[in-house]
């Protein structure tokens, strides 16, 4: 949420909210915050379904609100995307919330920027007269005096699509898995596998001997994390002690992972947990590092396509927290959803899905801080003592 926005035009303006967005938003209402002229970000809220008696200013409330939250912000820019046609309409739709948003930001003290409103056939200003009619979409465009923007692909879930692995590898990872598993079980099939499986499976079983050193190689950048990674940390995720403490460790970095794994294990001896290490959990405390968050859950998304349907819901779950953990409350529905419908009563997922429905995001999604380890400790491997 730190991009400049450069434009001279409302028609320029346009072409670059989806690129704040990540998306191309349908039927979404998206508001732009901004300080002293910069952008700090965006954020996209379905349209209310005025059809089935949606409460107008109360979504306006909610929405205002949560641009509040986030620091600095002195204006706001209000784009409505709708399905509904502007050239043959007698009016704009969602004027009514457009003008609820804009009476409840001038009670908070914003400035509004411009409201605009992009249908499927012209685009238009809620601000200007009526006399100036709806503009031909083909306006759309950012300034060509600018170098130019990376296309963004697909609207609001896209996105939370779980990515298309290549041929053999998610049977490569099941194998895997199944492997590990029944060496640790000590089957019958885990002693009858041939030796060049079974080396295969213990090197999985090695990885799993130091979880935060799994977690931490996971996320590195610069790295395509292989089959049996992946294997090792599917295996991880659909353990919900191991699952916590990689998403806290993925929040903080390798020394916060030491120290909630260390806390998981002697909370399962009986002792309570360390209310610090807890709070990034809910979305409390310092600002994470946005391009490790980001790493996490993209490489997550590929864990979660790999693994197996009937062990997935845990891969999902991590992926629904982590889509939240980063503002992206429409994937971590998705996400949620998808990973409920393997597993009803998964505890994350249920968790992940009410936050999501009731509009809660994190602390740190409105108020950058700098990136500190709730362990207190450095990042650095060199800096364990295991």
């Amino acid at each position: 949420m730190s991009s400049i926005v450069r434009a001279h035009s409302p028609s320029e303006f346009l072409a670059l909210v989806p690129h704040l967005l990540g998306c191309t938003p349908r039927r979404s209402l998206a508001i732009v915050t901004f300080a002293a002229g910069r952008s700090l970000g965006a954020l996209r809220v379905d349209l209310p379904d005025t059809d089935s008696g949606a409460d107008i200013d109360s979504v306006a409330s909610t929405v205002i609100g949560m641009a509040c939250k986030v620091s600095r912000t002195d204006a706001i820019a209000v784009i409505v995307y709708t399905d509904r046609g502007l050239r043959d309409a007698i009016d704009l739709p969602h004027r009514h919330l457009v003008e609820a948003l804009v009476a409840r930001a001038d009670i908070c003290g914003l400035r509004i920027i411009d409201a605009l409103v992009v249908g499927p056939d012209a685009w238009n200003c809620y601000l200007s007269d009526a006399a100036d009619g709806p503009r031909p979409l083909d306006e759309i465009a950012p300034d060509p005096d600018l170098p130019p923007l990376p296309d963004v692909e697909g609207d609001q879930f896209a996105a939370a699509a779980l990515p298309v692995l290549p041929d053999g590898e998610a049977a490569a990872v099941h194998r895997l898995l199944t492997d590990a598993q029944n060496l640790i079980a000590r089957s019958r099939e885990g002693k009858r596998l041939p030796a060049r499986r079974r080396a295969a499976a213990t090197l999985v079983l090695d990885d799993l001997a130091d979880p935060p050193a799994l977690f931490e190689a996971f996320v590195a950048p610069d790295t395509d994390p292989d089959d049996r990674t992946v294997a090792a940390v599917a295996f991880c995720l659909q353990r919900p002690l191991l699952r916590d403490v990689a998403l806290m460790q993925w929040v903080g970095d390798l020394a916060t992972g030491d120290a909630a794994y260390g806390a998981q294990s002697a909370y399962a001896a009986g002792h309570p947990f360390p209310h610090d290490l807890a709070r990034p959990m809910w979305g409390e405390g310092a600002e994470p590092d946005p391009p490790r968050l980001l790493r996490a859950l993209e490489r997550c998304r590929h864990v979660a396509a790999a693994t197996p349907r009937a062990g997935r819901a845990g891969p999902l779950a991590a992926c629904a927290w982590l889509a939240w953990a980063t503002g992206r409350s429409t994937h971590a529905a998705a996400y949620a959803d998808e990973a409920l419908a393997i597993e009803p009563h998964h505890g994350l997922a249920d968790i992940v899905r009410t936050l999501s429905g009731n509009g809660r995001l994190p602390e740190w999604v409105f108020d950058r801080e700098p990136v500190t380890s709730p362990a207190g400790t450095g990042s650095s491997r060199e800096s364990r003592d295991r």
